[in-house]
């Protein structure tokens, strides 16, 4: 039945919809004069009164955010033996309400729900929460603007592990594989699922068949690696990325909605508006692991064969100055006896190829002209080694690729990733580079704004210098 009015203030007007743990009533703030979604906290199984404790994990885990695609909590309540959460009313649908009506959505159009959904959840990261239950279902969509709600399970670092007896918080079938296997949330969990959620808005239907029970569906996702999207276009690479099935080598939530950003700016159609840019790169906490192939393990290139085209280059400009100005004016006698013939004929000048002035080839001592540009030495110090790295990106990955050792290379997720990436930012520059040991902290700037820090292990590799490792941010 409907409650009339809520804590004496909040008058129930209809009901909007569920959370993941209870009802969700439209209610008009009778003190401020605003419309407000009152959810009320269900039970779990097994447990017989309300989870205050829950209830206001879900409040201070939201409400601390205050973020733009993110559903604000203003307000928790108790009242008749209820725990009531007020929010923000936001007016949209859920994407999985839109999916359902209109099947299929264009990859342009969930690019900038993701970038939204994605800076959102970053935010939540960098403060130390875990959303747990990422979806279709908790992804508002009202217009151009897209948030994530529903932090009823979200679980904050510290925070006691409220669930009883082995009970299964969450939609199983954007559980990641870790979480499928019964590990803890991390970031890297919110990751995997918000790249399923993307999948099921391009393709119609999540990434793994719902199997009929939690067990079959969970097994499916802990030993199955999902194929990657039809119908996904310029999505598709981004996807995988975000479900990669080994939460080491995932992208980051920071990381996902800066390429999600980017590659809506790109494909953005005409006369649409510009989703809000994410924020600034940010540290998430837990083992979650680089997402930018921002600093794979760079290898030091051979620059051979680099320094012998440039020699090449000088000695052919050489040769053709010398025919140009040693070749005799239109008047003279074209005709010339053979080359052979040392008894024939005036003897055959060259020119001096710093002068330009005939030579008799046998007293001439003049040597060939030395290059013009001395060829770069090889980077000194490990941090030089970084700074070339980066100065090779955005535009050239294919020699940025050659710093890459093995295991970086491994990690980046193959070249086509690894490019993939780099072909959505515009430009990324080295601030400043510091060492601690073997290891190389460098400051970098994205695209003019975004900054951030990362540790970079760099050993030495012949007469250079490999990047073996991208510890991550700092």
């Amino acid at each position: 039945m409907s409650p009339e009015i809520i804590a004496g203030r909040y008058r129930v007007e209809r009901a909007a919809g569920r959370g993941g743990m209870g009802t969700v009533w439209l209610c008009r703030d009778e003190v401020l004069g605003r419309e407000v979604a009152v959810k009320e906290v269900g039970v779990f199984p097994g447990e017989s009164a309300p989870d205050l404790a829950r209830a206001l994990r879900e409040a201070r885990s939201s409400a601390v955010l205050n973020h733009p695609h993110v559903v604000s909590v203003y307000d928790v309540v108790e009242a008749d033996d209820q725990i009531w959460l007020v929010m923000e009313f936001v007016p949209g649908t859920t994407l999985s309400e839109l999916v359902a009506r209109e099947g299929r959505l264009d990859p342009a159009r969930v690019a900038a729900i993701g970038a939204q959904v994605a800076d959102g959840l970053a935010a939540a990261h960098a403060r130390g929460t875990v959303h747990r239950d990422v979806k279709p279902g908790n992804v508002l969509v009202d217009g151009d603007t897209a948030k994530i709600s529903d932090f009823g399970i979200a679980r904050t670092d510290g925070d006691a592990q409220l669930t009883r007896s082995g009970l299964v918080t969450g939609t199983p079938l954007y559980f990641s594989p870790e979480l499928a296997r019964g590990e803890d949330a991390t970031p890297a969990s919110d990751v995997w699922a918000l790249g399923a959620t993307l999948y099921a808005a391009v393709e119609g239907a999540p990434p793994i068949v719902d199997r009929g029970n939690a067990i079959a569906t969970l097994t499916a996702i802990a030993e199955g690696r999902p194929a990657l999207p039809e119908h996904a276009g310029f999505l598709r690479d981004a996807i995988g990325r975000m479900l990669d099935p080994d939460p080491a080598s995932r992208w980051s939530m920071a990381d996902a909605a800066h390429a999600l950003q980017r590659l809506h700016e790109q494909h953005r159609p005409p006369g649409t508006l510009e989703t809000t840019a994410p924020a600034a790169p940010v540290v998430d906490p837990g083992p979650s692991t680089p997402v930018r192939p921002a600093a794979p393990p760079p290898r030091r290139r051979s620059r051979g064969p680099l320094l012998v085209a440039g020699l090449v280059v000088l000695l052919l400009a050489g040769i053709v100055a010398a025919v140009l100005l040693g070749r005799p004016d239109d008047s003279a006698d074209v005709s010339a006896p053979d080359a052979s013939d040392s008894s024939s004929g005036p003897r055959s000048e060259k020119p001096d190829p710093t002068t330009g002035a005939p030579t008799d080839p046998e007293t001439s001592t003049t040597t060939p002209a030395e290059p013009s540009a001395t060829p770069p030495a090889p980077p000194e110090s490990a941090e030089q080694a970084v700074v070339d790295y980066y100065a090779l990106l955005p535009d050239d990955t294919e020699d940025a690729w050659e710093y890459l050792g093995p295991d970086a290379q491994d990690s980046a997720g193959g070249y086509d990733d690894f490019s993939g990436f780099w072909r959505s930012i515009d430009s990324v520059a080295v601030e400043d580079t510091r060492t601690e040991g073997d290891v190389v902290l460098v400051d970098l700037t994205y695209d003019g704004d975004q900054s951030e820090t990362r540790k970079l292990l760099v050993v030495p590799d012949g007469d250079g210098w490999q990047i073996s490792e991208d510890q991550g941010r700092v």
